[in-house]
């Protein structure tokens, strides 16, 4: 069916409630409009040529005029625009837009050495013609990714329009949105070839939100206009499954991914270009419920940057590309931020800005004016006299995308897993084919090393030892379990419970296409981290690994090791296996094994490979990075096989051997039917089934943390499966009484204690807490 007749046929009514009616609007306010959009696309308003930072910029902006344009192709009658992007691959033709609007944006740039050149703007005005007579016009029919067609060609273009609004004659402008329109006749819809019309969500309806208000600024289309805006609406309401915020501050794009750090920071910095753009204009954003959105910053992103690092685990396929590392997310989550603090109170945009000083001042790998755009540059320096802002303690847990977040003074431990809910990973467009263990419980262990992930970790790191990870060793074949999300497992007991910044976190392991089964636990503390595993079993004929530690120690590290007081795999290539009781890698943490002395496998070597290896667009360059690994080997076929360590970041050695030899905890339980910990007055439990760990009865599955505080204890719960209707707990505690609890808990006294029974029926993984008097 053509895109049109399913707008006219299937979208009419839909279209007709959810569209205001148009305000009242003169040719003034568009021009006003078009004018405030290309200022934010130059950055205009903030030049200063005498700065560095902008002088810089405006630098980097000409060389990559020069780049282009000796890839133009001049010929008479020639079939493409750029000598290397033929127009027969359909990427191409966003990458030709994208050329063209870098072109329009130096010509458009005061201060650039192409401001108003008449040569550049003949050039730019000769391809655009030459894209809608050759591939880009209403005759076309989309061939490939819908994404090149509809969002990768519509926003560029629309904003070269808007660039050199005056200098484009009125029918090529007509012609040019024209073909826009018949690639995106209504952005509430996408048009995979493969699948016909579906509901665009997400970042990608923002994305075609934009195009279509941009485009509409162009031709003055004031029903388009407020068409596009209305649809923004749907992007910042919290969602209960697939796509969009969570109300714990997850979110999730392509149904089952965990994408807070690309489509995420896509989709906020997208809004607040568009909410500032319409800001006091006849089509001002005003749906009460935008404050989603702005509470999101504080939920959602905020946690999941870290001294400027966007955290790999929800950066899903992105991970494999060499030019976008967790420091390129973190950059664009900076922009995004400041520009929507512009929007907010000023109290809230104070915290904002501080935390965003914050992580420029400790970003020690990269720098944030590295390669920044005008616009960059100017919000960047707006921080100048803002108070940086440390790093905040606490533990935020993602339920709905199966994230968990462990913080404290100088470090962040993040935990990344997988259920029927969420994906193990993403793959897809030849992009990290080989992810498919990083969703099977792999820790990221984020401290002073401000470039573990993106000194070039992904290429060169065993993708079958990463660190945390149980991990059947049977060999996988790229894209195991299928593209965009299609990898899950099909175990629901993902999760936990939070309490007072503490955390017990579980994951019921389903082994990506293996039939290896594992039970495991991460209690969060103050000082580290213990980790048990039970259960771990498996039929494949293969070895099965819990990988401690996998430790990038980038092209020259050489950190001792300690092990049992003594050094251990000190040179390149070596191999070894000690019964350790504790280690300590130098400059990053200290490992206490707490079930004995288990067999502990070492290896210290160099590692090469390229980025090509995980990204069929990646170079084919070879990168070579050192790395210390240790690792648990549970043996072939395992049969409710076991470990317990905990990780101590930044111990020093004789912090660690203290830790060792008068152990802080004690491991109650570590079996595939319970794990649990006592840790001074806190107690943290993981009940896969029903059962008991001290005074705590479990009749349903559940995650539990109990703290003592005097007389006093507070207790939270949950239901890690989001299936329950209800948790049931009792506690042996006689005497006791009810203080206070949350909606939704009761609690009923008994000769033995008390009898809790919480209502988790629309919880969706979240703690419900209660305070107990003794």
């Amino acid at each position: 069916m053509h895109r049109r007749t399913f707008l006219a046929g299937a979208t009419a009514a839909a279209a007709a409630l959810t569209l205001q009616l148009p305000a009242a609007a003169a040719p003034s306010d568009f021009a006003a409009l078009r004018a405030k959009w290309a200022a934010d696309l130059t950055g205009s308003t903030a030049i200063d040529p005498a700065d560095p930072d902008y002088a810089a910029a405006l630098q980097r902006l000409d060389s990559a005029v020069v780049s282009t344009l000796a890839k133009l192709d001049r010929t008479p009658l020639r079939t493409r625009v750029f000598t290397d992007q033929p127009l027969t691959a359909d990427p191409s033709i966003p990458n030709t837009y994208v050329r063209l609007e870098q072109l329009a944006t130096a010509w458009a740039t005061p201060g650039s050495k192409y401001h108003a050149d008449a040569a550049l703007l003949t050039d730019v005005l000769a391809a655009l013609e030459s894209m809608n007579q050759l591939i880009y016009s209403t005759a076309t029919v989309e061939f490939g990714n819908w994404w090149s067609w509809e969002i990768g060609a519509t926003r560029p273009l629309a904003n070269i329009m808007v660039l050199l609004y005056d200098k484009l004659p009125a029918e090529a402008r007509d012609r040019y949105c024209a073909a826009i329109d018949h690639f995106v006749p209504d952005p509430y819809l996408m048009f995979p070839p493969e699948r016909g019309p579906i509901v665009s969500t997400g970042a990608n309806r923002v994305d075609l939100c934009q195009a279509i208000i941009v485009r509409s600024l162009v031709t003055e289309d004031e029903t388009r206009l407020t068409h596009a805006r209305d649809g923004l609406s749907d992007t910042w309401q919290y969602v209960t499954s697939g796509d969009g915020f969570y109300r714990d501050g997850s979110f999730v794009q392509h149904t089952w991914v965990a994408y807070t750090g690309t489509y995420g920071h896509v989709l906020l910095n997208g809004i607040g270009k568009l909410l500032a753009l319409l800001a006091n204009s006849p089509w001002e954003v005003t749906d009460p419920k935008r404050q989603i959105l702005f509470d999101s910053v504080a939920k959602a992103y905020l946690p999941v940057v870290h001294d400027a690092r966007m955290m790999d685990f929800v950066r899903g396929r992105a991970v494999s590309r060499y030019n976008a590392s967790d420091h390129n997310d973190s950059y664009t989550a900076m922009e995004a931020i400041l520009r929507l603090a512009n929007g907010v109170d000023a109290a809230l945009a104070a915290q904002w800005r501080a935390a965003v000083a914050g992580w420029v001042k400790r970003d020690t790998f990269g720098n944030v004016l590295s390669g920044a755009t005008i616009p960059r540059v100017a919000l960047i320096k707006s921080l100048q006299g803002v108070t940086a802002a440390p790093e905040p303690n606490g533990h935020t847990l993602f339920a709905s995308m199966d994230r968990s977040v462990h913080r404290r003074s100088g470090w962040a431990y993040s935990i990344s897993m997988a259920s029927a809910r969420i994906a193990y990973y993403e793959c897809g467009n030849g992009e990290n084919d080989q992810g498919f263990h990083s969703g099977s419980g792999m820790t990221y262990l984020y401290t002073s090393d401000n470039g573990q992930y993106a000194d070039a970790f992904w290429p060169t790191v065993d993708r079958y030892r990463l660190p945390g990870t149980t991990v059947d060793k049977l060999p996988l074949a790229p894209k195991a379990g299928g593209e965009w999300g299609a990898a899950r497992p099909t175990t629901t007991w993902v999760g936990g419970a939070t309490l007072a910044g503490y955390a017990a976190i579980g994951q019921d392991l389903q082994g990506p296409a293996a039939p290896m089964r594992a039970r495991k636990s991460w209690f969060c503390l103050d000082q580290y981290v213990v980790a048990l595993g039970a259960g771990i079993t498996s039929t494949s004929g293969h070895s099965v690994e819990t990988i401690v530690e996998n430790r990038n120690l980038h092209s020259d590290g050489t950190n001792p090791l300690i092990v049992n007081g003594s050094p251990a795999v000190p040179q390149l290539g070596d191999t070894a296996t000690v019964d350790a009781r504790w280690a300590q890698l130098d400059g990053v943490a200290g490992y206490v094994f707490l079930d004995g002395s288990p067999q502990l496998h070492l290896h210290r070597e160099t590692r090469t490979g390229s980025w090509r290896d995980i990204n069929t667009g990646g170079p084919t360059t070879p990168i070579s990075r050192r790395y210390l690994t240790m690792w648990l080997d549970h043996g072939i076929n395992p049969a409710n096989a076991t470990y317990s360590y905990l990780v101590a970041p930044g111990a020093t050695v004789a912090q660690t051997k203290q830790l060792a030899r008068r152990s802080p905890l004690l491991v109650l339980r570590n079996t595939a039917d319970a794990q649990a910990i006592l840790s001074g007055q806190l107690l943290l439990a993981n009940f896969w089934t029903p059962g008991r760990v001290a005074e705590v009865i479990a009749d349903t599955p559940c995650s539990v943390v109990r703290r003592a505080r005097g007389r006093e204890l507070d207790l939270a719960l949950s239901d890690p499966t989001q299936l329950a209707g209800v948790v049931h707990l009792r506690l042996l505690l006689p005497g006791a009484t009810i203080v206070q609890a949350d909606e939704g808990v009761r609690v009923r006294r008994t000769l033995l204690g008390l009898e809790i029974t919480a209502d988790v029926s629309n919880a969706a993984g979240a703690t419900r807490n209660l305070t107990i008097r003794l």
